[in-house]
């Protein structure tokens, strides 16, 4: 008896696998062998990961019917090469309307709706004392409403998901929302929120998305420039076109170009006032927590993750136990 294909998630995938699904192409492109042979390589995506795919038929037609940004359904084996686990490809076919799939259903989303994490925001920004960073943050939201729907905010590391730049920017808004009542007395509070929301408002304009809402490449000016240069001309453009506070527009620029703190994270400059201080300490807690969260639910509890790039090289450990004092998900606090 023939074996049968079965249908399961990337992230649980294993070795030896016969698999049958319907995959998201995040990346297509035609490569050649060391003997000169063609083959299409892919990074094929669903809700809970990527693999990285081969289909050993790599033509200039199968190139055109496959591109990234489309659904596929695709049967093969899964092997291990290198360490790493990849789909060899036996068959595969672009999704029909019977399929009754959408992109949604396949990429990797923010756990909060967009409109949910929208409305807190402009919420925020709408409560702002300071008529000039009320009336910046509320412009530039809805200059880039649209985007900021599905934006992610990387490409690859923390919160590079379907949403993932609003889920960034209101979890470090809330996170602001606890630290101001704690450091009081000293702290602008709308100087804060207006530099916690506006500052990776560059990278809308860094990267390049499909509908998927993942990235599919930098842009020219990403490329040169980088999403810290774009965000501080954004904040130009638009707060002389505002007439905002010359020393106001300062203030959020220098937050901005001062967020990653070193230079060879791209400031070049140290925060010099307490909300710039904060604003750091606010995105590299964020960016970490998430990332530490994604790996642990990949492990088995008492084991370590590989050394991890983005976590400056640590093996992350998911202890043996559960915790009796767990969090609540992010999906039970969306309201």
């Amino acid at each position: 008896m023939a074996e049968q294909p079965i249908t399961k998630d990337i992230k649980d995938f294993r070795a030896n696998d016969f698999i049958v699904g319907f995959f998201y192409v995040r990346t297509s492109e035609i490569k050649q062998t060391a003997t000169n042979s063609k083959y299409m390589n892919f990074t094929l995506s669903d809700k809970t990961g990527d693999i990285n795919a081969k289909l050993w038929d790599g033509d200039e037609e199968n190139a055109k019917r496959f591109a990234a940004g489309i659904i596929v359904k695709a049967q093969g084996r899964i092997v291990e090469w290198q360490g790493q686990m990849q789909f060899k490809i036996e068959r595969i076919r672009r999704t029909i309307s019977d399929d009754n799939v959408t992109v949604e259903d396949f990429v990797p989303s923010a756990p909060i709706t967009a409109d949910s994490m929208l409305s807190y925001i402009e919420n925020i920004a709408s409560e702002m004392q300071d008529i000039d960073y009320r009336t910046l943050v509320l412009k530039l939201i809805d200059v880039y409403r649209d985007k900021l729907l599905y934006f992610p905010a990387a490409k690859s590391n923390h919160h590079a998901v379907r949403g993932g730049l609003l889920y960034h920017v209101s979890t470090m808004l809330r996170a602001a929302e606890s630290l101001s009542q704690i450091y009081t007395g000293f702290l602008n509070r709308d100087l804060l929120y207006a530099g916690v929301i506006l500052h990776d408002i560059g990278k809308i304009e860094e990267m390049k998305t499909g509908a998927s809402g993942l990235v599919e490449e930098y842009s020219v000016a990403g490329t040169l420039l980088g999403h810290i240069s774009q965000g501080m001309m954004i904040i130009g453009k638009y707060a002389e076109d505002l007439n905002i506070d010359k020393e106001k527009t300062l203030m959020i620029q220098h937050m901005i170009l001062s967020h990653h703190y070193l230079p060879e994270y791209g400031s070049p400059k140290f925060p010099q006032f307490p909300e710039a201080e904060l604003l750091h300490y606010l995105d590299i807690l964020d960016a970490r927590m998430y990332d530490m969260k994604k790996i642990s639910e990949s492990l088995d509890p008492g084991t370590f993750s590989e050394r991890q790039r983005s976590l400056d090289n640590r093996a992350i450990y998911k202890p043996s136990y559960e915790s009796a004092a767990a969090v609540a998900p992010d999906d039970e606090r969306a309201e």
